[in-house]
């Protein structure tokens, strides 16, 4: 996405504070940044993207309410969704010299009717022996004890294709994470997002998975730029082993 969100993940991999990470293959900085990426313990997964970069030759790419709509009346082009599908994964295996360890999706696009099936046809293709594990936006465990907001946005996700992803994958031999955190309305600040990750934490089982957005500085055009350098603070400070250490928890 941007070389400030790439070091603050390089960060964060040092500090192990992180599983993984996904790229956005088409960015300006993953190429400069594979290096140490490669280096790193983190797990290497596919951001497939379906919603920037639109303006690159040969991405397939349009906003996200249009990919959204589109994908479920079935009239994204689905020799395109297919060719971006191949595309991205080729990019992906060329820089990294590996196929990814996950797979997840810019907006979760992921998940969506026509996206979804591509995707697994040719994890399928490729491999067979051996899937990469995909992002499930399902967050069973957040049913009480959340804001209406967060729970209403992570049930929006989640109901855009959560289950048939997650009935496909099993078809296919692919496995996924077993809950889904991380969902919120990127606001509030360092304070509000520590209140977030904790309570998120104090209810995360083996498998779940808990998605973060973390930066070193604001990137142009961003508008959870801000955020992201909150996000950053919250999980490089002490206090985020304090609380793994309290949940017994540890980032595997």
């Amino acid at each position: 996405m941007a070389p400030a969100v790439d070091e603050a993940i390089l960060k964060l991999a040092q500090a192990r504070r992180l599983t993984g990470t996904s790229c956005l293959v088409d960015g300006d900085s993953f190429v400069q940044n594979a290096p140490a990426l490669r280096q790193s313990t983190l797990q290497k997964g596919l951001h497939l993207n379906f919603t920037e970069f639109a303006s690159q030759a040969g991405v397939y790419a349009m906003p996200l309410k249009q990919v959204i709509i589109r994908s479920l009346l079935h009239r994204l082009d689905d020799q395109k969704v297919k060719d971006s599908v191949a595309r991205q994964l080729d990019r992906f295996e060329e820089v990294m010299g590996q196929g990814p360890d996950y797979i997840d999706g810019h907006q979760h696009v992921h998940q969506l009717p026509m996206i979804r099936e591509a995707l697994l046809a040719e994890m399928e293709r490729r491999y067979a022996a051996s899937m990469p594990w995909l992002r499930y936006t399902g967050a069973q465990r957040l049913a009480t004890g959340f804001a209406f907001k967060d729970r209403f946005k992570a049930q929006i996700i989640a109901g855009l294709g959560s289950r048939d992803l997650l009935r496909l994958a099993r078809a296919k031999g692919a496995t996924l994470n077993s809950s889904f955190t991380g969902v919120y309305d990127f606001q509030g600040g360092k304070e509000r997002y520590s209140a977030l990750v904790k309570a998120w934490l104090a209810v995360m089982q083996h498998g779940d998975s808990m998605m973060c957005h973390p930066s070193l500085s604001s990137v142009q055009d961003d508008p959870v730029g801000l955020q992201r350098q909150a996000e950053y603070e919250v999980l490089a400070g002490d206090e985020m082993q304090q609380w793994l250490d309290q949940y017994s928890l540890r980032i595997a």
